[in-house]
């Protein structure tokens, strides 16, 4: 309101000073054309000759002439004294073409006046009458008063004021000006209140957005605090499994002490254990590292955004939003995700692909999934095993530890986060995003894909676990993908679809 008020204040100052010229410019036109017209004097004997012609329409005609100018009064005094007291108005200029209003009796002695005589019809009172300029001889019949009817400006403008659509010239001038400013400083604020409210929008959805980026920054720091309590843990489980191990066999060395064969074996078993509890160690204080350092690089970029007084114009959030990218624990995993994400299916919008994401938010503890991937129907973890060779299970499929022949004639443990063997990994992640996912009123299935690389030989496994576990290779993970989706669309065919971005902001809990 405030606005408005002095945009129209500046608006009619602007009009007031427009007027000022107009007025200036009216009032000298017509004193230039009545110098034109030679009106700056009387023609009494003109006067005189309509009056006692009883021409009254060619008189008034006269009188009313150059009203904005002076008004002329008419009289019937017949006196030559200066004062003429009882004297009567007989013709006068329209009142309604004189801005002050009529002309009063009792005012006309403040003006000047010419006598009016009756033309005498004698040759030489005729010629006395031109040589003496129209004085002469002759009865009086009346008297003309003339008076000034030029306003000053500011007399004029407040008479406008009061009837700002009476029909005069130089008042429809002062209308058209004071409407036109009116007018644009009305449009004029209109423009500024809505550059004004375009500024408090992008303000709005700026605070908005930071309050997005802090708070992924601050989950993506707890998930990075938790993940190094995870592999600290991972390491300390490690550490005394591989310990139990060395203990185990330093005691069947010393039972079998006596026999060379069976203490150089042991001794060789126990070479490889401990280098491989070495080459652990290493492995996990490598990746504890680095989480540490991006940990710390998350938090500069935190802090430097947080007090940057830029950060709610375009762009300013960009390195943050390049700190809280997902990070990968292998090439393999990042080789999973990319292609994924630059699937058709990704590229057109119909999936999202989410990485690093801890599923057990809220649970007590953390599980981050390498890759999920988010469609209208479904939901699918996808974990990434970096194993080549023949892959294999120690027993039952469901229930024992995997094992991967190497073609060096090696043999290792498929390494799992959680559980015994990577089925029990996904099946975990699986059932803790079903938790997350029933705070929705959507139905989804969810599944759960254990990938290898692309020439794993993977025929010791069974590839369908049950109903909703996959076990494929890296070449076959994308059309494996769109085979669950179809799926899931078929169990799913009447019920309400949500996008990809709303299922995502569901398990977020945005």
């Amino acid at each position: 309101m405030t606005r408005l008020c002095l945009c129209l204040y500046l608006s009619v100052v602007a009009a007031r000073y427009l007027n000022n010229r107009n007025y200036a410019d009216y009032m000298g036109r017509a004193l230039v054309k009545i110098h034109a017209e030679a009106r700056f004097g009387l023609d009494s004997s003109q006067l005189a000759k309509l009056l006692l012609e009883g021409n009254l329409a060619k008189l008034q005609e006269l009188l009313d002439r150059n009203a904005g100018i002076y008004a002329l009064a008419i009289t019937d005094c017949t006196e030559m004294k200066e004062t003429c007291s009882g004297q009567k108005i007989l013709f006068a200029t329209n009142p309604a073409l004189i801005r002050s209003g009529g002309i009063r009796t009792e005012d006309l002695i403040r003006y000047p006046y010419v006598v009016l005589r009756r033309p005498s019809s004698s040759i030489l009172d005729i010629l006395e009458h031109q040589a003496k300029g129209g004085a002469g001889k002759g009865t009086i019949i009346g008297r003309v008063y003339s008076i000034s009817t030029i306003p000053t400006f500011i007399e004029d403008y407040r008479l406008w004021m009061k009837d700002p659509f009476r029909n005069d010239d130089l008042w429809r001038r002062y209308l058209i000006s004071m409407t036109t400013c009116l007018s644009g400083g009305l449009g004029f604020w209109i423009l500024m209140e809505l550059f004004l409210k375009l500024r408090r929008i992008e303000r709005k959805n700026a605070r908005l957005r930071e309050h997005d980026l802090l708070r992924d920054a601050d989950i993506f720091l707890r998930q990075f605090e938790a993940k190094e309590r995870q592999l600290e843990e991972e390491e300390r489980r490690s550490h005394i499994q591989f310990e139990a191990y060395i203990g185990r066999i330093r005691e069947l060395e010393r039972k079998l002490q006596n026999v060379d064969d069976y203490r150089r074996s042991a001794e060789t078993l126990i070479r490889e254990l401990e280098e491989e509890k070495t080459q652990q160690s290493v492995a996990f204080r490598d990746e504890l590292e680095r989480t540490n350092l991006q940990k710390q690089a998350l938090q500069a970029e935190f802090e430097k955004y947080r007090k940057d007084p830029r950060k709610d114009r375009p762009g300013a959030s960009t390195a943050l939003e390049i700190a809280i990218n997902p990070q990968f624990a292998n090439s393999f995993e990042k080789k999973v995700y990319s292609a994924i994400a630059n699937s058709p299916r990704c590229q057109k919008g119909d999936w999202n692909v989410v990485t690093n994401f801890d599923v057990a938010i809220g649970r007590g503890g953390s599980q981050f999934v390498d890759c999920m991937v988010i469609s209208r129907d479904c939901l699918v973890v996808v974990e990434a095993k970096n194993y080549s060779g023949r892959i294999v299970a120690e027993g039952d499929l469901e229930n024992t530890a995997w094992l991967c022949h190497s073609a060096d004639g090696t043999t290792m443990e498929v390494k799992s986060a959680w559980g015994t063997n990577p089925y029990h990994q996904v099946r975990e992640y699986t059932m803790s995003l079903m938790n997350l996912v029933k705070r929705g009123r959507w139905k989804l299935s969810i599944y759960g894909v254990i990938v290898f690389p692309e020439r794993t030989d993977i025929a010791g496994l069974d590839e369908k676990i049950g109903k909703f576990y996959r076990v494929t290779t890296f070449d076959r993970l994308v059309g494996l993908l769109g085979n669950l989706d179809a799926e899931a669309r078929r169990m799913n065919a009447f019920t309400k679809r949500p996008s990809p971005e709303q299922i995502e902001n569901l398990i977020r809990g945005k």
